[in-house]
């Protein structure tokens, strides 16, 4: 049996809050809805749909909430050219398929239509599952969301390991970066995204290796903030680093995808490899260069 790992993103920061979820083929979407809300702390009080790609309410495909979609007249669509369907009687295989869906494309989901609660999530990976297995959260990110506080709201701090390096919250100098390697409890830092400045070159984008824990961190106009935190309680430091580098690896991809998405233009593979070209250096600096 086939099942499905998804990505689901909070939309207005999809950063901070994320889960991973998988589902089987066979599920419903309905179930699927039922996972992510609880996964992110909303209740099943309000109507909802799936729509295509970050469409929401352009979306020309539609999968409502089962007590909507009952409602509608005949199943007439809420609007001209629209087509919907059942949550409840979709599976996500039968979406997959509809949507002719691939690795990285996207569905949007939006909750409650005047908080409008807006999520995409990202189709990670297909995998073959012979449990058939119902929804599961996997990997998560973030604390659940307060229902009844405004959507967006934000300012999750780093992690105290992080704090106490005490980076600056715009890009940071990255000889300061490579410096903190002469620390006890830094193994490795790498840097992803380096620019040429006046002042010398600064990172806006790296990855640090703790004994026990590693981070990927995206510098944004609210500072510093973590993409990944990988556990390395039960892993090598080779393990952990290779952990580190697959997770930027991801990123890039995804970075790439979301940019195709906003411009209408094609960042394809070879894109991708040009963001991990100092990715690929600093593991060679380190004498990882096969990771």
């Amino acid at each position: 049996m086939t099942a499905y790992r998804f990505r689901v993103k909070f939309a207005p920061d999809p950063t901070s809050l994320w889960r991973d979820i998988v589902v089987g083929a066979d599920r419903t979407l309905d179930e699927f809805q039922t996972t992510i809300n609880a996964a992110m702390g909303l209740n099943q009080d309000h109507l909802w749909f799936f729509g295509i790609d970050e469409d929401y309410w352009e979306s020309d495909v539609k999968y409502q909430c089962p007590a909507e979609h009952e409602d509608l007249p005949s199943g007439q669509p809420m609007q001209f050219g629209e087509t919907t369907d059942s949550a409840g009687a979709t599976t996500v295989g039968e979406m997959v398929a509809q949507l002719d869906l691939d690795q990285y494309d996207r569905i949007c989901y939006l909750f409650d239509y005047g908080d409008e609660w807006r999520f995409y999530a990202i189709l990670k990976e297909v995998v073959d599952d012979p449990d058939r297995r119902a929804p599961e959260v996997v990997k998560e990110k973030g604390d659940e969301i307060d229902q009844y506080t405004s959507a967006g709201e934000d300012g999750s701090p780093l992690p105290d390991r992080l704090q106490e390096l005490g980076l600056p919250d715009t890009a940071v100098p990255t000889a300061d970066l490579r410096a903190l390697e002469d620390r006890d409890d830094v193994a490795h830092v790498i840097v992803l995204l380096s620019i040429e400045t006046g002042f010398g070159a600064v990172s806006e984008r790296f990855m640090i290796q703790f004994d026990d824990v590693g981070y990927l961190l995206e510098n944004s106009p609210r500072g510093w903030e973590v993409i990944e935190e990988v556990d390395g309680g039960d892993k090598t430091e080779e393990a952990l680093l290779s952990a580190l580098a697959s997770a930027a690896r991801e990123w890039h991809a995804e970075i790439a995808e979301i940019a195709s998405a906003a411009s209408g233009q094609v960042f394809d593979d070879q894109t991708v490899e040009a963001m991990n070209v100092e990715l690929n250096q600093g593991l060679e600096r380190t004498g990882y260069s096969h990771l």
